[in-house]
């Protein structure tokens, strides 16, 4: 394989729709309050929740790319409004990405009252259907309980004046948000995950193989699971990614590197062994999921890629 061809892989591999269990469920679900708006006018809102990696921010793009923005003689049609909140998560901060989004020309101009007032009135101009809000985390990682308190009151009060759909998406601790104001509380019933094993009839290790093979599906050579089983090999990938869409797609392209530079002709259980050290050098042996004497549990330990807070390690390495 030549070297635009190799690249041509990398980019659909970078770019391939991940369409696993619970991120389809967070698809439908979202789909399903926008026809039940739509026919009835009610709005229901949901919580997604999913570590970093998971999939949170494709979750945006997917719906952005359903309910696309189009010009219509007089105005900007925009059904589904994706704005990101800010780290510096202040009222005034969120407004402004909001108003940002929806076309405003001066989106810092005024008051909190005065932007709220002009995110209403281009939401409704824009006709917009539904309103996601990503990195809602930055939310609860500002200020103290009186400062979660008063942004969460002013989104009960922004989702009433709206009167449609909205999605708050962030790290799981986006909770806390919702624990220190009921009356949001009550507005985001519906929560869910993006994390393997939500499925009350699905196993972990297959969504994760299904996933695998999905990917694999765009690489130039096949995939090979022998000498384990793909049940085996599926546990295996978990444990190997921390069941994370993003590491899933940092291992595959590793695997594909190396196997194009040694000339293999197909990417084996020995291969992603390469591909997992090749992330994480202490990754041998029994810290190896795709090594035979691997102890098969979570690598989340101080120093492991997947340590709490340090999910980034290989990531950093493969994709910085």
């Amino acid at each position: 394989m030549n070297a635009p061809d190799l690249f041509h892989s990398l980019k659909l591999l970078h770019e391939e729709y991940i369409p696993f269990p619970p991120f389809d469920a967070a698809i439908k679900a979202i789909n399903r309050n926008v026809d039940l708006y739509r026919k009835t006018g009610i709005a229901e809102h949901i919580l997604v929740m999913g570590e970093s990696g998971a999939g949170k921010s494709t979750l945006c793009t997917f719906i952005g790319r359903q309910y696309p923005r189009f010009s219509l003689p007089d105005r900007d049609v925009v059904p589904a409004l994706v704005a990101a909140i800010p780290a510096e998560a202040t009222i005034a901060g969120v407004a402004e990405a909001m108003l940002r989004k929806l076309g405003d020309p001066t989106p810092a101009a005024g008051n909190i009252s005065g932007k709220t007032h002009r995110i209403v009135t281009l939401c409704k101009a824009c006709k917009v259907e539904v309103v996601l809000l990503d990195e809602a985390n930055h939310i609860s990682d500002r200020g103290q309980y009186i400062t979660h308190y008063m942004v969460g009151d002013w989104l009960k009060s922004l989702i009433d004046q709206l009167e449609v759909p909205m999605v708050l998406i962030g790290l799981p601790k986006v909770e806390k948000l919702l624990h220190v104001n009921e009356q949001l509380r009550r507005r985001f019933s519906k929560r869910m995950n993006l994390a393997f094993g939500q499925g009350e009839n699905v196993q972990r290790q297959v969504e994760c193989f299904q996933l695998f093979q999905t990917l694999s599906n765009v690489l130039p050579m096949p995939i090979v699971f022998s000498p384990y089983t793909w049940q085996e090999l599926g546990e295996r990938l978990y444990y190997a990614t921390d069941g994370l869409v993003s590491f899933f797609k940092v291992l595959l392209k590793t695997a594909l590197e190396i196997a194009l530079e040694d000339g293999e002709s197909q990417i084996s259980p020995e291969l992603l062994e390469r591909a997992f050290t090749d992330g994480w050098k202490q990754g041998i042996g029994p810290l190896n999921p795709f090594n035979p004497t691997f102890v098969f549990r979570r690598l989340d330990r101080a120093g492991e890629p997947f340590q709490k807070g340090e999910g980034e390690l290989m990531n950093r390495k493969k994709c910085g």
